[in-house]
């Protein structure tokens, strides 16, 4: 693996905007390799990457929400069950946008949210806006669709919060 294709995957993986990172077909259209037979090779150089950056404390992580890859901190803010840092209900609701996002690709109707969350909808409301005002969800320009935030997808471990939920179901 040459020097150069970790620039253009450092380059690529820490790429600011909306969505951050860069997804496997812009990765593999930037290295130049084939769709198919070049997706082994591409996760290979991301592995050893992983491992080069593992000492100076950074990750490549995966943000399943936009399909992104992209650089982060070893540490992330952990919503799972046995460590909160969001209040439960901010939580939960976050959870449900987050999860209706993944199904649906995008924007998601406040409707939505609270036929999963059980809630009125003043009470969904009042959740979104704090998430909002976090970060961890952001608006439509009617205010009647929302979508994970900016800050969702780069600061939760879903893979941690997937674990709790199915040790919790145990």
């Amino acid at each position: 693996m040459g020097q150069n294709e970790y620039t253009i995957l450092m380059n690529l993986l820490t790429r600011s905007g909306r969505p951050i990172g860069a997804g496997i077909d812009d990765l593999l259209d930037a290295l130049g390799y084939p769709e198919l037979a070049g997706r082994s090779v591409l996760f290979q150089l991301l592995a050893s990457l992983h491992s080069l950056l593992e000492p100076l404390g950074l990750a490549i992580r995966y943000n399943p929400i936009d399909d992104v890859f992209y650089i982060d901190l070893h540490s992330t803010v952990d919503i799972g069950i046995d460590q909160q840092v969001l209040p439960d209900r901010l939580a939960a609701t976050l959870l449900a946008v987050v999860t209706l996002a993944y199904q649906i690709g995008d924007w998601v109707s406040l409707k939505q949210v609270q036929e999963i969350r059980k809630k009125s909808l003043k009470g969904i409301r009042d959740d979104l806006r704090e998430l909002e005002a976090r970060g961890y969800v952001e608006y439509d320009r009617d205010n009647k669709m929302v979508r994970p935030g900016v800050r969702a997808p780069v600061e939760l471990d879903f893979e941690e919060i997937f674990k709790s939920i199915a040790k919790s179901k145990e």
